[in-house]
Protein backbone atom coordinates (compact mmCIF):
# COMPACT_ATOMS: atom_id res chain seq x y z
CA UNK A 1 0.00 0.00 0.00
CA UNK A 2 1.23 3.73 -0.87
CA UNK A 3 2.10 5.68 1.72
CA UNK A 4 2.09 9.68 2.01
CA UNK A 5 4.77 10.84 4.03
CA UNK A 6 4.75 14.37 5.32
CA UNK A 7 7.28 16.43 7.13
CA UNK A 8 7.91 17.62 10.55
CA UNK A 9 9.31 21.46 11.70
CA UNK A 10 10.69 22.82 14.66
CA UNK A 11 10.49 26.25 15.89
CA UNK A 12 13.14 28.13 13.61
CA UNK A 13 12.91 26.05 10.46
CA UNK A 14 12.00 27.72 7.19
CA UNK A 15 10.91 25.18 4.86
CA UNK A 16 11.09 25.78 1.53
CA UNK A 17 7.89 25.39 -1.02
CA UNK A 18 8.84 22.01 -2.51
CA UNK A 19 8.83 20.56 0.90
CA UNK A 20 5.80 22.52 2.15
CA UNK A 21 3.85 20.97 -1.82
CA UNK A 22 5.59 17.53 -1.06
CA UNK A 23 2.82 15.35 0.91
CA UNK A 24 -0.27 17.39 -1.78
CA UNK A 25 2.11 15.95 -4.47
CA UNK A 26 2.88 12.98 -2.84
CA UNK A 27 -1.08 12.40 -2.38
CA UNK A 28 -1.38 12.82 -6.24
CA UNK A 29 1.12 10.53 -7.53
CA UNK A 30 -0.65 7.45 -4.78
CA UNK A 31 -4.09 8.12 -5.95
CA UNK A 32 -3.38 7.19 -9.38
CA UNK A 33 -3.27 3.44 -8.20
CA UNK A 34 -5.27 3.08 -5.12
CA UNK A 35 -6.53 -0.33 -5.11
CA UNK A 36 -8.79 -2.20 -3.21
CA UNK A 37 -6.07 -4.04 -1.16
CA UNK A 38 -5.99 -0.86 0.85
CA UNK A 39 -7.38 -2.09 4.42
CA UNK A 40 -6.19 0.11 6.91
CA UNK A 41 -7.92 2.60 8.77
CA UNK A 42 -9.38 6.13 6.71
CA UNK A 43 -7.72 4.22 3.97
CA UNK A 44 -11.17 4.28 1.47
CA UNK A 45 -11.73 7.55 -1.20
CA UNK A 46 -14.01 7.96 -3.91
CA UNK A 47 -12.07 6.04 -5.92
CA UNK A 48 -12.82 2.83 -4.44
CA UNK A 49 -16.45 3.60 -6.30
CA UNK A 50 -15.11 4.24 -9.38
CA UNK A 51 -15.61 1.84 -12.12
CA UNK A 52 -12.89 -0.80 -12.19
CA UNK A 53 -12.33 -1.30 -7.99
CA UNK A 54 -15.74 -0.82 -6.45
CA UNK A 55 -16.54 -1.57 -3.09
CA UNK A 56 -20.11 -2.76 -4.03
CA UNK A 57 -21.13 -4.62 -6.80
CA UNK A 58 -24.81 -3.65 -7.86
CA UNK A 59 -26.85 -6.21 -10.35
CA UNK A 60 -30.27 -5.25 -11.15
CA UNK A 61 -34.03 -5.93 -12.52
CA UNK A 62 -35.88 -2.88 -13.25
CA UNK A 63 -39.06 -2.69 -15.20
CA UNK A 64 -40.66 0.95 -15.38
CA UNK A 65 -43.32 0.21 -18.10
CA UNK A 66 -46.88 0.38 -17.70
CA UNK A 67 -47.92 -3.56 -18.60
CA UNK A 68 -49.97 -5.58 -15.51
CA UNK A 69 -48.81 -8.60 -14.50
CA UNK A 70 -52.49 -10.25 -12.88
CA UNK A 71 -52.29 -13.67 -10.97
CA UNK A 72 -55.06 -15.78 -9.20
CA UNK A 73 -52.28 -18.77 -8.53
CA UNK A 74 -52.54 -19.72 -4.69
CA UNK A 75 -49.04 -21.00 -5.19
CA UNK A 76 -46.37 -18.51 -6.16
CA UNK A 77 -45.33 -17.31 -10.02
CA UNK A 78 -42.96 -15.21 -11.29
CA UNK A 79 -43.68 -11.85 -11.59
CA UNK A 80 -43.98 -11.22 -15.55
CA UNK A 81 -45.51 -8.23 -16.50
CA UNK A 82 -45.07 -7.45 -20.16
CA UNK A 83 -45.09 -11.66 -20.79
CA UNK A 84 -41.88 -11.62 -22.13
CA UNK A 85 -39.60 -9.95 -19.41
CA UNK A 86 -40.14 -12.40 -16.06
CA UNK A 87 -38.93 -9.76 -13.36
CA UNK A 88 -35.61 -12.15 -12.71
CA UNK A 89 -32.43 -9.82 -11.61
CA UNK A 90 -29.31 -11.94 -12.92
CA UNK A 91 -26.26 -12.13 -10.89
CA UNK A 92 -23.52 -14.73 -12.33
CA UNK A 93 -20.89 -15.33 -9.40
CA UNK A 94 -18.99 -16.58 -6.65
CA UNK A 95 -19.21 -15.24 -2.99
CA UNK A 96 -16.49 -15.00 -0.79
CA UNK A 97 -16.78 -16.46 2.11
CA UNK A 98 -18.82 -14.84 4.87
CA UNK A 99 -19.65 -11.87 2.44
CA UNK A 100 -22.63 -10.39 2.19
CA UNK A 101 -25.18 -9.82 -0.22
CA UNK A 102 -28.08 -7.25 0.28
CA UNK A 103 -31.20 -6.88 -1.66
CA UNK A 104 -34.15 -4.85 -2.27
CA UNK A 105 -37.26 -5.18 -3.73
CA UNK A 106 -39.96 -2.61 -4.68
CA UNK A 107 -42.94 -2.05 -7.23
CA UNK A 108 -46.58 -1.04 -7.55
CA UNK A 109 -50.05 -3.09 -6.73
CA UNK A 110 -52.02 -1.64 -9.42
CA UNK A 111 -56.62 -2.38 -9.68
CA UNK A 112 -56.66 -5.34 -7.35
CA UNK A 113 -59.93 -7.67 -7.81
CA UNK A 114 -60.90 -8.55 -4.18
CA UNK A 115 -63.88 -10.44 -4.14
CA UNK A 116 -63.57 -12.66 -1.34
CA UNK A 117 -61.67 -11.15 1.61
CA UNK A 118 -63.58 -13.20 5.14
CA UNK A 119 -64.06 -16.73 5.57
CA UNK A 120 -66.36 -17.58 8.09
CA UNK A 121 -65.84 -21.53 7.62
CA UNK A 122 -62.41 -21.22 8.84
CA UNK A 123 -61.09 -21.10 12.61
CA UNK A 124 -61.52 -17.85 14.34
CA UNK A 125 -58.18 -16.96 13.81
CA UNK A 126 -57.89 -17.37 9.99
CA UNK A 127 -61.01 -16.01 8.84
CA UNK A 128 -59.38 -12.82 7.20
CA UNK A 129 -57.02 -15.06 5.28
CA UNK A 130 -58.33 -14.54 2.18
CA UNK A 131 -57.38 -11.02 2.52
CA UNK A 132 -53.84 -12.22 2.12
CA UNK A 133 -51.42 -11.73 -0.85
CA UNK A 134 -47.67 -12.27 -0.27
CA UNK A 135 -44.37 -12.17 -2.80
CA UNK A 136 -41.20 -13.89 -2.11
CA UNK A 137 -37.90 -13.43 -3.57
CA UNK A 138 -36.35 -17.05 -4.76
CA UNK A 139 -32.69 -17.37 -5.04
CA UNK A 140 -31.07 -20.06 -7.63
CA UNK A 141 -27.70 -21.13 -7.27
CA UNK A 142 -25.24 -23.80 -8.01
CA UNK A 143 -23.04 -25.65 -6.01
CA UNK A 144 -21.95 -27.77 -9.06
CA UNK A 145 -24.83 -30.62 -9.51
CA UNK A 146 -27.15 -28.24 -11.24
CA UNK A 147 -29.51 -25.13 -9.91
CA UNK A 148 -31.06 -25.38 -6.68
CA UNK A 149 -33.19 -22.85 -5.43
CA UNK A 150 -33.77 -21.44 -2.17
CA UNK A 151 -36.54 -18.74 -0.35
CA UNK A 152 -34.91 -15.55 0.86
CA UNK A 153 -38.13 -14.53 2.17
CA UNK A 154 -41.71 -13.99 2.24
CA UNK A 155 -43.76 -10.40 2.73
CA UNK A 156 -47.27 -10.60 3.01
CA UNK A 157 -49.80 -7.42 2.12
CA UNK A 158 -53.50 -7.24 2.17
CA UNK A 159 -56.42 -6.71 -0.51
CA UNK A 160 -58.49 -4.45 1.04
CA UNK A 161 -58.68 -2.25 4.44
CA UNK A 162 -60.54 -4.62 6.07
CA UNK A 163 -62.67 -7.76 5.74
CA UNK A 164 -65.69 -9.72 7.28
CA UNK A 165 -69.14 -9.66 8.44
CA UNK A 166 -70.63 -6.13 8.67
CA UNK A 167 -67.84 -4.16 7.20
CA UNK A 168 -69.45 -3.10 4.10
CA UNK A 169 -68.38 -0.35 1.73
CA UNK A 170 -70.20 1.57 -0.85
CA UNK A 171 -68.45 1.24 -4.82
CA UNK A 172 -68.99 3.94 -6.81
CA UNK A 173 -72.03 2.78 -8.53
CA UNK A 174 -73.58 2.59 -4.96
CA UNK A 175 -73.48 -0.88 -4.66
CA UNK A 176 -72.47 -2.01 -1.20
CA UNK A 177 -69.53 -4.53 -0.97
CA UNK A 178 -68.61 -6.55 2.40
CA UNK A 179 -65.26 -7.04 1.59
CA UNK A 180 -63.53 -3.63 3.47
CA UNK A 181 -62.25 -0.81 1.36
CA UNK A 182 -59.66 -2.03 -1.73
CA UNK A 183 -56.20 -0.92 -1.27
CA UNK A 184 -55.06 -0.97 -4.76
CA UNK A 185 -52.45 1.60 -6.52
CA UNK A 186 -49.78 1.24 -3.44
CA UNK A 187 -46.45 0.27 -3.54
CA UNK A 188 -44.69 -2.44 -2.64
CA UNK A 189 -41.15 -3.13 -0.94
CA UNK A 190 -39.10 -4.68 0.99
CA UNK A 191 -35.39 -5.80 1.53
CA UNK A 192 -33.67 -8.73 2.97
CA UNK A 193 -29.51 -9.75 3.73
CA UNK A 194 -28.05 -12.92 2.63
CA UNK A 195 -24.67 -14.42 3.98
CA UNK A 196 -22.77 -17.01 2.07
CA UNK A 197 -21.03 -18.79 5.21
CA UNK A 198 -19.77 -21.81 2.82
CA UNK A 199 -16.27 -22.58 1.65
CA UNK A 200 -14.75 -20.01 -1.25
CA UNK A 201 -15.17 -20.65 -4.75
CA UNK A 202 -18.09 -23.60 -4.48
CA UNK A 203 -20.94 -21.80 -5.14
CA UNK A 204 -21.99 -19.48 -8.04
CA UNK A 205 -25.31 -17.03 -7.20
CA UNK A 206 -27.19 -17.41 -10.65
CA UNK A 207 -30.67 -15.28 -10.28
CA UNK A 208 -33.05 -13.63 -7.93
CA UNK A 209 -36.41 -14.10 -8.35
CA UNK A 210 -39.94 -12.06 -7.54
CA UNK A 211 -42.78 -14.05 -7.29
CA UNK A 212 -46.48 -13.19 -6.12
CA UNK A 213 -49.58 -14.97 -5.17
CA UNK A 214 -52.90 -14.85 -3.25
CA UNK A 215 -54.95 -16.43 -0.88
CA UNK A 216 -58.18 -17.01 -2.27
CA UNK A 217 -58.22 -17.67 -6.08
CA UNK A 218 -61.22 -15.61 -6.14
CA UNK A 219 -59.05 -12.69 -5.98
CA UNK A 220 -56.61 -11.43 -8.53
CA UNK A 221 -53.21 -9.40 -7.98
CA UNK A 222 -51.91 -6.93 -10.42
CA UNK A 223 -48.33 -5.31 -10.46
CA UNK A 224 -47.42 -3.18 -13.16
CA UNK A 225 -43.65 -1.33 -12.34
CA UNK A 226 -40.97 -3.70 -10.38
CA UNK A 227 -37.51 -3.70 -9.44
CA UNK A 228 -35.04 -5.75 -7.52
CA UNK A 229 -31.61 -4.54 -6.67
CA UNK A 230 -29.00 -6.81 -5.15
CA UNK A 231 -25.94 -4.90 -3.70
CA UNK A 232 -22.70 -7.31 -3.21
CA UNK A 233 -20.22 -6.07 -0.55
CA UNK A 234 -16.75 -6.65 -2.00
CA UNK A 235 -13.99 -7.69 0.54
Amino acid sequence: MTIVKTNLWEEGDKPLAGALNAPYDGVATASTSIDTTNTKDNWITIEHFATGNPCNELYDFIYDGSSQFSTNSNSYVTINSTGANPSICLLGYQPNQYEVLRIECSGMVTNIEAVNTYDNTLPVGQRGNPNYYAFRLLLTYDDGAGPVTTSLGEWGYSFTSSGGDGRYYTTNNGTPEETGVPLGFQTFQFSTLLRYVGAPATRTYTSITLQAKVYDVANTLKVSRNNIIAVRGKH
